[in-house]
């Protein structure tokens, strides 16, 4: 939940960065993103090769590398637990929560709804 409302799929959100790849890449740490809700919690994502789903529907592709072509694990297949979105950008080279370096939002790093 953010403000008044809680978080509906579709709505856009930015919010401050803090997954896992903040380690390899220090000026990640606080970034303001700016994405897409695709999955809210209680949410079901499952992964078959490369291709992510949420409750059975395809969101994207996994890219194999990220820019500087270290090495991307797509996300874990997992029910969303409370408190966490998966979000993604518009862009089939975003980085959101297709990885686990970069994963799901918790509703604390959530600084507003667009």
């Amino acid at each position: 939940m953010h403000g008044p409302q809680p978080l509906r799929r579709g709505d856009f959100i930015v919010f401050s960065f803090d997954g896992e790849a903040k380690a390899r890449y220090p000026g990640l740490r606080g970034q303001p993103f700016f994405k897409m809700v695709r999955g809210l919690p209680g949410d079901v994502v499952t992964v078959q090769g490369r291709l992510v789903y949420v409750n059975g529907e395809p969101v994207g592709i996994a890219k194999t590398h990220a820019h500087d072509r270290h090495p991307l694990a797509p996300i874990d297949a997992m029910v969303i637990p409370a408190g966490h979105y998966y979000v993604q950008g518009t862009s089939p080279d975003s980085f959101d929560s297709r990885y686990r370096s970069s994963g799901l939002v918790r509703a604390d790093q959530v600084l507003g709804v667009v």
